[in-house]
């Protein structure tokens, strides 16, 4: 997590490298909500597009950076997770013995 500073005027400067990770721009604007105690700003107008080419769907989004610790993290919580398709039952027989 970074910690930024407000100043006297009420501004706060989100670092550069969040901002090249996120595609943010200067002078970009920005919707802000607050909800349950946090600030979430999110990018005006960055709705994904979405459209065919040839028989694939492509999803145009914002840059979202670099999606190698997000793996990582999301492969490693499945691991830690029990298997939600665990089998427990015992093989049945095709076959009726009757």
């Amino acid at each position: 997590m970074t910690a930024i500073t407000i100043d006297e005027t009420g501004h706060l400067e989100i670092p550069l490298e969040i901002r090249q990770q996120l595609g943010l721009t200067s002078s970009q604007s920005l919707n802000l909500e607050v909800s349950n105690g946090c600030i979430i700003l999110q990018p005006v107008g960055q709705e994904p597009q979405a459209y065919r080419e040839g028989t694939a769907l492509v999803l145009e989004t914002p840059h979202l950076g670099n999606l190698d610790s997000l793996i990582d993290d999301l492969r490693e919580e499945r691991i830690q997770s029990p298997s939600r398709c665990a089998i427990n039952a015992q093989p049945q027989s095709l076959y009726s013995s009757g």
